[in-house]
């Protein structure tokens, strides 16, 4: 975000923790001093001068030179160079006004993520001014350095003061409102907080915008963060350094969200800032209580992971702070065994017990330490979550951070995250490591246990290189690390253990005599609530307790004052586990599921010959637009998907609602009837699977990273498209009452671009990529058969007919199966956007954007009905197999049309 300021070689995080930034100035640089220059070795470097609390930092133009920071505290006779004094330079011209400095050391630095290196040699500086008076800088930099010379809390105070008058130097202008009849509605002083950075400046908002000010760089433009309020989908109140100051700000942009931490100075003005928002943004709260938000997880609509994130969140921990950074659990035991499987229930942590007391003879000492020891007692002199164990795990992805935290340097080789089996030995036998995990164990594709910048961190003791972390022998790269370990956290026995961690970590045991009881009890100042700031009057012995609050770790808020409820399911949520070939499965899909005692060659006729008398009957209110009507015998119910994540239920043959469900918080886009269940692929990457008769998700598998396009069934298995440019391949092994227990990955296929329509006969498999790609596989060989482009037919859909490949797009193309030459042809006016294939006919139900449905003889290639529905942007039609003469139809509206025969 920030922590750039707008120099790809600098980072605030060169910096010491929270040291305030103030301002930069071009200058010229020379290396060599101006007294002992001459004509012939007279070099200047050009570059900026950053100008800081604690220290002033060059960063050279040039790219290659290193950065040059000095401590304020080792400068010393700041003082203006007099022209007369560069007489010796002969016709060497020196632009601006020359000032001069003493320093008794200084570090150079590469870049943002190389060590310091610290030179010890007195040296005099000196640095012309290019484009400012000396004037107005001189003094500024002098007044620094005499702050420097003060006691830790005198310096900050003399710096509070200093930044408070700069402040007001730098009123929000008008001018940098993007509307000229936009008029400011609230301004706040405030500091953005990133991990160990804080960026100080101002927040304006008005009628239609919020906007962030920051003081340094405060005349660019550029540098003004603005979003407008209808983007701003959550805010939530933060504690920050056990202080009700801070507001966290979720910004909606397409299809991602950010979030920005906001610290203000006080109580009061956050609560005002809060209210603001929430009176004037978009904000969508009301689904995320806590009880609603339990009640969703029991019953498996959202995931652990997303569950644990959830809770993280609403107790007041973030990844905008290193010191309320999200906690994740250990969930494994074995990290040396070159297998693992996930249905063992003996490879997993006993979730009942904190990190502290899962070694008995460690847990006695610390015990019995405990007995003797003075009020406050405390059980664990280090906590679980610390900026410093987020560092230790970041070490490789975002280096800076440790760097900042350990004052330019890394740490000791032999004390740095090595590989995964030392790091559970330690937690399991070191009297002092109590860490859990942070949530990239679990999400993402692993890369921060890489060390992909190659960076130099030093040699162990026994002469290993410190490099990328040692994996678990059962893990084959980090991404399948990372994926063992999301599997593990949604298996089985997580999900019916997990209750007990979140007891432990944001529950009734977290205080009070359940936390001594379960061996839970952290020193006193990890606890929200259990200090005032505001009442301890000596400097000295705040600036220690904040200290101690930032260094050592905070125990979360305390989200849930009784048992947690255990998940309500069995087996809610799957075992992912990759498997070979000739896995067999428990159970298995029908190939076909019938779709009811129905004559379909009777339909055909009737269908053709009655689409022209079709008549509106009813218009069906949903909460958004229908992306898939699917109906299905056993229940005789049609299925309806739709953009908000609702799935609605009808009973045929009348059309009467039953019931509706939340399946997900985004868009539905496809579905598959598995007989007494339905498989529903989400914009969220997962495929729910639910009961069709009670409307219940059982099952919510995390298939892929983005949004599941397509799902289809073939031979037993279950096949899955993806916007993560991906085809996955699915064995499915069913338990009792016939439910989906897992799906186990047999095959994954990569792509180019995104897939957004895939169909598959026995090895031949179908994928319609962006844009309008299409790439027939054989799967079981994974080999390439042919890639075909087709944008010229605007191809966004494929299925497979009478051995044949059908496209559709503007145009409706038929491919040889074998040959894969192209026999047919028809263009339409206006985009097909859904398909219907009539079974045991040969005909398909077209619905063009343009509002007309067609019935589309695939033998004749002509169309043997048309219906125009007066509607436009349609996105579905239906016609239902189990209701002769009824026609359902969906477009962008948040409704549905249900078209009957008038002769019916």
């Amino acid at each position: 975000m920030f922590s750039g300021v707008n120099d790809q070689r600098f980072s605030l995080r060169m910096l010491e923790p929270n040291e305030y930034y103030f301002d930069d100035y071009s200058v010229d640089f020379y290396p060599k001093g101006m007294s002992n220059a001459s004509h012939d070795n007279f070099q200047v470097v050009h570059g900026t001068l950053k100008v800081c609390s604690r220290s002033i930092v060059f960063v050279p133009s040039n790219g290659y030179d290193p950065l040059i920071r000095i401590k304020q505290r080792d400068i010393s006779d700041i003082k203006l160079y007099s022209p007369s004094d560069t007489s010796h330079l002969k016709t060497r011209k020196i632009e601006g006004e020359t000032f001069t400095f003493s320093a008794s050391l200084h570090s150079t630095i590469q870049n943002s993520i190389s060590p310091n290196k610290t030179n010890r040699d007195s040296k005099v500086f000196a640095f012309s001014l290019l484009y400012v008076s000396g004037d107005k800088v001189i003094p500024f930099l002098q007044q620094l350095n005499r702050a420097s010379q003060l006691h830790h809390m005198e310096h900050q105070t003399m710096i509070a003061m200093i930044a408070h008058h700069r402040q007001s130097l730098y009123p929000f202008k008008s001018m940098f409102f993007d509307d000229l009849y936009e008029r400011e509605c609230g301004n706040f002083v405030v500091d953005m907080v990133e991990p160990l950075v804080n960026l100080p400046g101002r927040i304006v908002v008005s009628e239609s915008k919020l906007y962030f000010h920051p003081f340094n760089n405060a005349f660019s433009v550029a540098d003004i963060l603005k979003w407008k309020l209808e983007s701003i989908t959550q805010v939530i109140c933060r504690t920050y350094i056990l202080q009700d100051v801070g507001l966290e700000i979720f910004v909606k942009d397409n299809t991602s969200v950010s979030n920005y931490l906001f610290v203000l100075d006080s109580e009061k003005s956050r609560n005002e800032l809060n209210q603001f928002l929430l009176d004037h943004c978009k904000t969508n709260l009301e689904d995320s209580s806590p009880s609603n938000m339990t009640l969703k997880w029991q019953n498996g609509v959202i995931s652990n992971y997303e569950y644990l994130m959830y809770v993280n969140n609403i107790a007041d921990r973030t990844l905008n702070n290193l010191s309320q950074y999200p906690v994740y659990p250990w969930i494994f035991t074995d990290y040396t065994s070159k297998t693992i499987d996930i249905a063992n229930s003996e490879i997993y942590r006993d979730l009942t017990k904190p990190i502290g007391a899962l070694t008995p003879n460690r847990l006695k000492r610390i015990l019995e330490r405990y007995k003797d020891m003075p009020e406050p007692k405390f059980m664990f002199g280090s906590h679980y979550s610390t900026p410093g164990y987020v560092t230790y795990y970041l070490m490789r992805s975002q280096p800076d951070l440790m760097l900042c935290l350990m004052g330019g340097k890394f740490d000791h080789p032999d004390r740095v995250f090595s590989g995964i089996a030392e790091s559970w030995n330690n937690v399991l036998e070191n009297s002092a490591d109590f860490k859990e995990l942070i949530p990239q164990f679990y999400n993402g594709d692993g890369s921060f246990l890489e060390n992909r910048m190659k960076i130099n961190f030093g040699k162990r003791q026994n002469g290993s290189i410190v490099d990328h972390v040692a994996l678990p022998p059962w893990a084959s790269s980090p991404k399948d690390f990372v994926t063992k370990m999301r599997a593990g956290l949604e298996s089985d026995y997580v999900s019916s253990n997990l209750h007990h961690w979140i007891d432990l970590i944001f529950g009734y045991k977290q205080r009070g005599e359940f936390a001594e009881k379960s061996h839970n009890v952290f020193h006193n100042l990890c606890y929200p609530g259990s200090v005032d700031l505001n009442s301890i009057v000596d400097p000295n012995e705040k600036n220690s307790v904040v200290t101690q609050i930032l260094e050592f770790g905070q125990v979360p808020q305390q989200v849930f004052t009784k048992p947690h409820p255990e998940r309500k399911m069995a087996a809610p949520y799957p075992t992912l586990t990759v498997i070979n070939s000739n896995s067999n499965v428990e159970e298995e899909i029908p190939d076909k599921v019938e779709p009811g005692e129905v004559n379909m060659n009777r339909r055909l006729s009737a269908v053709g010959t009655t689409l022209d008398k079709f008549t509106l009957s009813d218009k069906v209110q949903v909460k958004d637009h229908v992306t898939f009507f699917i109906d299905c015998s056993e229940t005789q119910s049609v299925y309806v998907g739709t953009a908000s994540g609702m799935l609605y239920t009808y009973r045929l043959p009348a059309m009467k609602y039953a019931y509706s469900a939340i399946i997900s918080n985004v868009s539905l886009m496809c579905a598959m009837d598995l007989g007494t269940s339905l498989c529903v692929g989400s914009s969220d990457g997962k495929c729910y699977f639910l009961s069709k008769q009670q409307g219940n998700v059982y099952l919510a598998f995390p298939a892929h990273y983005d949004t599941v396009s397509d799902v289809t069934l073939d031979r037993n298995l279950v096949f899955t498209s993806s916007w993560d440019s991906s085809v996955k391949v699915w064995d499915v092994v069913k338990g009792a009452g016939g439910r989906v227990k897992t799906l186990r990955l047999f095959s994954e296929i990569d792509h180019e671009d995104r897939v957004q329509s895939i169909a598959v006969k026995d090895a031949v498999l179908v994928s319609c990529v962006e844009p309008a790609n299409i790439v027939i596989w054989d799967w079981d060989a994974m080999e390439v058969l042919q890639n075909l482009d087709y944008s010229h037919h605007d191809i966004t859909q494929v299925t497979i007919w009478n051995n044949k490949i059908v496209l559709l797009g503007v145009s409706i193309v038929y491919l040889d199966i074998v040959t894969f030459g192209e026999e047919f042809s028809k263009r339409f006016d206006t985009p097909i956007t859904s398909h219907q294939m009539l079974s045991d006919t040969n005909a398909v139900v077209l619905a063009e954007s343009s509002g007309k449905v067609t019935l589309f003889d695939m033998v004749e290639g002509v169309a043997k009905g048309e219906f125009v529905t007066g509607q436009s942007n349609l996105t579905s039609a239906h016609y239902l197999t189990l209701c002769e003469g009824v026609l359902l139809v969906g477009n962008q509206s948040k409704y549905f049309a249900v078209y009957r025969n008038r002769d019916s």
